[in-house]
């Protein structure tokens, strides 16, 4: 089965809500619809981005996966763009 990662930029976490919220709610969403390999935090030019690595049958679930995820958290923080690679030969390739 592929391997894909999502990535999404983090901003501010909304009142009421914790700093581990924003990683609870992306795994949860990620999931609820494929198998979650690795988590990470990862800072990019000052920007905080979570990444989830999972696997799933295909590119248009994939989509669907990241797409749940970026609704997760966009109830728990501020968000900024998401990215979606996916694992081939070797390499992360952006889909």
């Amino acid at each position: 089965m592929p391997s894909y990662r999502a990535i999404l930029s983090i901003g501010d976490v909304h009142p009421g809500h914790g700093p581990e919220a924003v990683m609870d709610s992306a795994v949860t969403a990620v999931s609820s619809r494929a198998t979650v390999e690795q988590t990470d935090i990862q800072v990019l030019s000052n920007v905080p981005q979570i990444v989830v690595r999972f696997h799933i049958a295909g590119d248009g679930d994939a989509h669907d996966v990241a797409g749940a995820m970026h609704d997760a958290v966009a109830e728990v923080a501020t968000t900024g763009p998401a990215r979606l690679l996916l694992r081939r030969g070797g390499r992360w390739l952006p889909i």
